[in-house]
């Protein structure tokens, strides 16, 4: 047997390891959040603090570094977001924090994502940059970046390192209108005889209630269906909008697959259809002795 034709068989048998194995001193990680269709991803490498001085020594105080190790810890946003009080627009970009050993550090998003963690930025116009304040925490060994509270609206992104962390509140710009002016509601607000199509849906017929409150539009169900009393109805559209899940007061999902559309004769709103993906799942009309309001334009 030559010494080729060996080598080919223990590749095959798995004596040889693929060329791209590599054990690394700080592995990389990726943690990502979606909220309200927007994606929020970040990309880093994990060091481990070994016993080292990390603040003031391992990473010296006043100078831009990298959370993170080897290429530069990189922040991506599929949409724009609200960041430490900053609009930061759809893109890649490298996550630096200057630390200061009293005082805020501040945080910086710099443009250019495929910097080397060596490669300290110099501040530029192009740049994020916003302070923001380290809080103690207990011993983190590895250097880990995480989504400790999400909303319907946002996320707090948090990195912890030793024994400091620093939290990024994180706000998304919503797919749909969360509110309407008092004027712009007028036309919707009254009762409905609210009937579901499918014959062998089992909820009762309903009184289905339109109010203006706190800036929102809000439908009520009297009697309750399928045990909601409420929804909001959230903006998608001239005359169209989006049912919602409400618990306790408070938003707490979308249902993007079931919309009010409002139907207006001579400009005033008669009625809705509740639709679905499979066709009209429910009607509402306006009830005869309910005074239609209107509005304008």
């Amino acid at each position: 047997m030559t010494r080729i034709t060996a080598l080919l068989l223990l590749v095959l048998a798995g004596g040889v390891c693929p060329a791209h194995a590599q054990i690394r001193a700080s592995e990389r990680a990726t943690v990502a959040q979606n909220v309200d269709g927007s994606r929020i991803t970040v990309d880093y490498s994990r060091p481990r603090a070994r016993g080292r001085v990390i603040y003031g020594n391992l990473e010296p105080w006043g100078r831009a570094w990298t959370p993170g190790a080897d290429d530069a810890t990189t922040l991506e946003v599929s949409r724009p977001v609200q960041l430490l009080g900053m609009t930061v627009p759809k893109g890649r970009y490298s996550v630096w924090l200057v630390i200061e050993e009293t005082g805020p550090w501040t945080f910086v998003l710099d443009p250019r994502d495929t910097l080397y963690h060596t490669a300290f930025p110099t501040p530029t116009p192009e740049q994020y940059r916003a302070p923001i304040t380290p809080i103690t925490v207990p011993h983190t060994e590895v250097l880990t970046w995480d989504f400790p509270e999400v909303s319907t609206s946002g996320a707090v992104l948090e990195m912890r390192w030793g024994t400091q962390a620093v939290r990024v509140p994180i706000s998304v710009t919503p797919t749909y209108a969360m509110t309407i002016t008092e004027a712009a509601a007028a036309p919707y607000l009254g009762t409905y005889d609210f009937t579901w199509t499918d014959p062998d849906n089992k909820e009762p017929r309903s009184q289905f209630t339109i109010i203006w409150r706190d800036g929102r539009l809000v439908g009520q169900w009297t009697p309750a269906q399928f045990g909601m009393t409420e929804t909001w109805l959230l903006g998608d559209g001239p005359d169209r909008f989006v049912r919602s899940l409400v618990r306790n007061g408070e938003l707490w999902a979308t249902i993007e697959s079931s919309a009010f559309v409002f139907q207006r004769s001579n400009g005033l709103v008669t009625g809705f259809e509740l639709r679905a993906p499979s066709g009209v799942s429910a009607i509402g009309v306006r009830q005869t002795s309910d005074p239609i309001p209107y509005t304008a334009g």
